[in-house]
């Protein structure tokens, strides 16, 4: 079993800060626990594309404001408390922050390290 404190994790390697968004990495590959699990806010004034090829991704809105767009269908979500997204192995979406959003997500299979998970370039 693992128990970790998110208190423990902050300010380390697993704490990523980027101009755009704060990710603290609470269960990566490296764990074993099967999935991976962040808890990030994306900063306001963020677009940003996103997606794996290889992942699923599940993200749960706590607070915040934000579009998606599923650069499939072109079809528009808002993000904001309370939401839920899937977003299968192959997904690609952008999200536009509109005020500070804090997600969390679950990565299958985990992700691995602390590295950038955006696949598309940001811009303010």
């Amino acid at each position: 079993m693992i128990f970790r404190d998110i208190a423990d994790i902050l300010h380390t390697e697993r704490d990523v800060h980027h101009e755009y968004y704060r990710s603290t990495r609470l269960l990566l590959a490296e764990d074993g626990a099967g999935v991976g699990l962040t808890d990030t806010t994306l900063n306001p004034g963020t677009k940003a594309a996103y997606g794996y090829p290889d992942r699923t991704e599940i993200a749960y809105c706590l607070s915040g404001a934000a579009t998606a767009v599923d650069l499939e269908t072109g079809e528009e979500h808002a993000v904001g408390p309370g939401v839920l997204w899937v977003a299968p192995p192959g997904s690609r979406f952008t999200l536009a922050v509109t005020e500070p959003t804090r997600l969390i997500c679950v990565f299958d299979p985990p992700i691995e390290g602390t590295g950038d998970r955006r696949t598309g370039p940001v811009r303010r």
